[in-house]
């Protein structure tokens, strides 16, 4: 497990799984991030660098790996049932300085600090945690809802995608996404900077693959 701080202008993508991100068939934006409670009581959440997936295609693929990876957990554990089935719907785009921002806007003096960090998790080195840091004291849930606000309203999109699996869905739940605060998804990178992007990570990706995991 290695670390790396992402730069603050980096794009960050958070995948939406139907029915995680959803409350019954409607999209619902509190639970699109999900916060867990750390043990030395900070806040985290997962998200995938855009430096790690470099292309729609790539984000959309670790996605699709997400929801495969939970659906065959829950069939080895004999707990699968086809009503429950996990379905990815697509990603928004935040950047790393509307996180690290968290720690300095008015409203949410409860956060002592929030960072996003690289860590490569279950062989996807497009892993990142967004870690949260809370004063002691104070409403943590109520402070939760107020972050997940202030997240939401940054992100943008969505970038929509039906996962190869999942064509035999009739209504595809990915049709309930709605666009973000922020407005679509628009890919500001030049044509050059785009290009450098993807040979930087099959690089990186080759490196990992072949001498760290």
């Amino acid at each position: 497990m290695r670390w790396w701080r992402i730069p603050d202008g980096d794009s960050l993508f958070r995948h939406s799984i139907f029915p995680v991100s959803f409350k019954g068939r409607r999209f619902s934006w509190e639970k699109c991030l999900t916060l867990y409670d750390e043990p030395d009581g900070s806040i985290l959440a997962s998200l995938t660098w855009e430096r790690y997936v470099p292309t729609t295609e790539l984000v959309h693929g670790y996605g699709c790996r997400l929801a495969f990876r939970r659906n065959e957990k829950k069939r080895a554990e004999g707990r699968f049932k086809e009503k429950d089935r996990q379905v990815y719907c697509g990603a928004y785009q935040l950047k790393g300085n509307a996180i690290r921002g968290l720690a300095v806007i008015n409203g949410l003096d409860q956060v002592l600090s929030a960072d996003v960090i690289h860590r490569i998790e279950e062989g996807e080195i497009a892993h990142t945690d967004l870690k949260i840091v809370l004063r002691a004291g104070g409403g943590v849930e109520g402070t939760k809802t107020a972050i997940l606000d202030r997240l939401w309203n940054t992100c943008s999109g969505p970038l929509k995608h039906i996962c190869d699996c999942d064509t035999d869905i009739d209504t595809h739940p990915s049709l309930g996404l709605p666009t973000a605060p922020a407005g679509p998804y628009y890919d500001s990178r030049s044509y050059l900077l785009r290009l450098w992007y993807i040979v930087r990570f099959r690089i990186c990706n080759w490196l990992w693959v072949h001498f760290q995991r």
